[in-house]
């Protein structure tokens, strides 16, 4: 990476930095929302501001996460079969976890709300399937780095 485009970003990442640092200091020192001071209950003024510039951020950085890795698969095609697999590696356990997932209602006393549907179910129970299988996965890596270290 050549140093016009290192200068280019830190200075774009010192300018987010430093709207974040103005909102937080805004935030815990700046005026509350009339009628909430002095109780429990006390809101800063600017709370939708930083929940918007915190939605910012997020896109801004999956926008990101999403360009870059394209952007160096088309500067480097040799490199496109590993990361095939990986993505099928990602679909093959997104699949299991998928699979394993309930979609039955729950019967809950006293439940009335409406996300216990089966489709919702299904999503979160997906979710939490490859949460455990990756967290299984973490945790085997690192028995296996440990214990491989002792027969090299």
């Amino acid at each position: 990476m050549s140093d016009k485009i290192r200068k280019i970003i830190s200075i774009i990442l010192y300018v987010l930095m430093g709207i974040s640092l103005v909102l937080v200091v805004l935030f815990y020192f700046g005026k509350l929302v009339p009628g909430t001071e002095g109780t429990n209950m006390e809101e800063p003024l600017i709370t939708g501001k930083i929940l918007i510039w915190a939605a910012i951020l997020i896109i801004l950085t999956a926008g990101l996460a999403v360009i870059f890795p394209i952007m160096h698969l088309i500067s480097n095609p040799k490199s496109t079969k590993n990361s095939l697999f990986v993505i099928l590696g990602v679909a093959i356990l997104i699949f299991i976890a998928y699979s394993l997932a309930s979609s039955e209602v729950l019967e809950i006393p006293g439940y009335t709300g409406i996300d216990n549907v089966p489709g919702t179910l299904k999503f979160t129970g997906t979710g939490l399937f490859l949460t455990y299988i990756l967290a299984g996965l973490a945790v085997l890596s690192i028995l296996f780095s440990e214990i491989s270290k002792y027969f090299k």
